[in-house]
Formats: structure tokens, C-alpha cells, sequence
């Protein structure tokens, strides 16, 4: 504005001066001189209509520029607002993750006491442990989670995918439980439950090739684990195999001492296999050690009267008789055994 203003000045200057010019020479001015003041007229008019415009110009542009300046203001405020609600809408919501997660956590920690086979399935691979104050909540300032990740080894892994397993069976999904216990054991090998789960369903299936295999893996894995080997001869029977039954018996029989019923199958597969000998030294041993069982004194008799030892096999049918825990068809054959051998009678000693 200031150079507009001296601009005008020096307009004023030089027309005040042209004025006096004028007057000391209007003697001499002719006619022909008059067009030439009405053109130094228009100029003026023409150069102070353009200084007009450009300080109209200067204005509305120094106009805009405070209006632009006013939106840009609202604008930052508004996206000021829309941050701060975010913000508070975010720690809102992860308040309320947290007690979700809380009373999640609670809940499967009750219904884990009350039926823990089919509630582990579905535990959390990650367990967390989360502090919360709750006074940044409040305060609109974030919120710090430490969390601890704790990821589970093979055999977690592989007893969750049992418990799966085990849920689909119970509810008629065959395939899909076998899948899963599948799963266990290729996360964790000696994971005896699916295996002795999936063999089951092979050996009821008839199956007895990959049942086979699947047993004597379980052998390789788990030699202390006597059902495997049970299974496994009892297979090898069903596939009239008893010799092989015998070998991996024996292979495990001094491992396996403790284990009765172990030592039974393998006196029963020995007296299969015509060799009433073993049979009736594992038979001798065993009704020493529980005489209650009635199908152990079964089997020593026939043995002892397959070897012509029949006073002592009569014997042994009474024991069996006495521990009245045979079933109805045992015992029909033992009171006939029993019959028989009386009616033979033995010479005095």
C-alpha cells in the first residue's frame, strides 16, 4: 500500500508541475496543442484504473488467504476431536478385551475341574498374564499388557489333539477322530493313550495290518508300556500267529514282571503252541500270587491234564470251581472236566 501511495504522489507532483508549465507557455499555445492535454488525461485515467485494480486484487487475495487460514484452523480442531474420541474409544475397548479375557480365563478354570477330558481341548495355546491399572483406564492414557508367551512343547500339543480326538469319537466322528489322534502321535510318538485309542479302532475294524504296525511302534517307543504288547500278540493270534505272539511276549516278560495279565496271555499262547511246560510254571506263579481268579486255575488244569498230570488237574478244576468267578460257559466245561477225571480215578500212592 505504501508504494501505491507514492506512486500517487509523484503523480500529483508532476501534474502540479505540468500545471505550471502550462501557464507560463499558454501564450504561446495554439489550437493544435489541445489534443495533446486530452491524451495526457486518458493516460492518467488509464494508469489509475490499473493501480485501482491491482489494490483490489491485493486485497482480495489477503482476503482469501485469512479465510483459508480460518478452515484450516477448524479443520485441525475437528481432526483434533476425532484423535481424542479414538482414543478414549480404543482404551475402552481394550478394558473390555481384558475383562472378556478375564472372565473367559475364570470359567474355563471351573469347567476344566468339573470335566477336564473335554474342556482341555479347547484350553488356550498361549497362556497370558495381563496387568491392567485401572487408573490409566480412567485417565485416557494407554494401557500396558505385559504378556509372558509360554508356547506348549510336543507332548501339550499332542495331548490337546487326543482330546479332540477323543470328544469326536464320543460324538460319532469317526474320521475326524482318527485324524486327530493321528496328529498326537506325529507330534509325540510315545503318546500311549491315541495310540492304544487307535489301535482299538483298528483291531474292532478288523484291521489288523495297520494295527499290527501301529503296536509294534508302540513297542519301539514305550518298552515299559505292557498293553502295547498285549495288543500286539493278541493280533498276531487273531492272525494265527502265535509263535511271533510268543517272541514279542518274551521279549518284554522281564521288563513286564508286575504285570499278571501279561504273563497270563503269554502261559495262554504258550499252551496254544502245545507247550504245557512254560505254561504251567507262568500258571503256578500266577495263582500264587492271586488265587481269586478262576480262569488262571482253569488254565493250569488243562495244562496239567494235557502233560497226564490229572490228579493234579483235578485239583486245579475244583480250585476254579471254588472261586465261583468263571462264566457260565467255564463252567460248564470245568464241572464236565471235573466229572470226567473222577470217573477215571488214580491209583493210590
Amino acid at each position: 500500500m505504501s508504494l501505491i501511495n507514492q506512486m500517487l504522489k509523484d503523480l500529483e507532483k508532476r501534474r502540479s508541475r505540468d500545471l505550471e508549465t502550462s501557464e507560463s507557455l499558454s501564450e504561446n499555445i495554439t489550437w493544435e496543442t489541445r489534443p495533446a492535454s486530452r491524451n495526457f488525461n486518458f493516460q492518467m485515467v488509464a494508469l489509475i484504473s490499473i493501480l485501482l485494480a491491482l489494490v483490489l486484487v491485493i486485497a482480495y487475495l489477503f482476503w482469501e488467504r485469512s479465510e483459508f487460514k480460518d478452515e484450516l484452523l477448524t479443520a485441525v480442531n475437528k481432526k483434533t476431536v476425532v484423535v481424542k474420541n479414538s482414543k478414549k474409544t480404543h482404551v475402552k475397548a481394550r478394558k473390555q478385551n481384558v475383562i472378556k479375557k478375564t472372565s473367559v480365563k475364570k470359567q474355563t478354570s471351573i469347567k476344566t475341574k468339573n470335566n477336564i477330558a473335554s474342556n482341555q481341548v479347547y484350553a488356550e495355546v498361549l497362556e497370558t498374564d495381563n496387568v491392567v491399572d485401572t487408573e490409566e483406564v480412567e485417565n485416557d492414557t494407554p494401557i500396558k499388557l505385559n504378556k509372558k508367551h509360554r508356547p506348549l512343547n510336543y507332548k501339550q500339543q499332542a495331548e490337546i489333539e487326543y482330546k479332540k480326538g477323543y470328544l469326536a469319537l464320543q460324538r460319532g466322528r469317526m474320521r475326524q477322530g482318527k485324524e486327530h489322534l493321528r496328529e498326537a502321535l506325529s507330534l509325540y510318538a510315545p503318546h500311549r493313550k491315541s495310540r492304544e485309542m487307535l489301535a482299538g479302532i483298528y483291531i474292532k475294524s478288523g484291521r489288523y495290518v495297520e494295527a499290527a504296525e501301529l503296536l509294534r511302534e508302540g513297542i519301539r517307543v514305550v518298552p515299559t508300556y505292557s498293553l502295547f504288547a498285549k495288543l500286539y500278540a493278541r493280533v498276531l493270534l487273531e492272525q494265527n500267529n502265535p509263535y511271533l505272539a510268543i517272541k514279542v511276549l518274551e521279549s518284554s516278560a522281564k521288563a513286564l514282571d508286575v504285570d499278571l495279565d501279561y504273563h497270563a496271555l503269554l502261559a495262554a499262547t504258550y499252551q496254544r503252541v502245545k507247550n504245557h511246560k512254560k505254561a504251567i510254571a507262568i500258571y503256578l506263579r500266577l495263582v500264587k500270587e492271586k488265587s481269586s481268579v478262576g480262569i488262571w486255575w482253569l488254565g493250569l488244569a488243562i495244562s496239567l491234564e494235557k502233560s497226564g498230570k490229572n490228579k493234579e488237574a483235578l485239583e486245579a478244576y475244583q480250585r476254579a470251581q471254588k472261586t465261583g468267578s468263571l462264566k457260565a460257559g467255564l463252567v460248564k466245561f470245568t464241572n464236565n472236566r471235573v466229572s470226567a477225571l473222577k470217573e477215571i480215578g488214580f491209583p493210590e500212592s
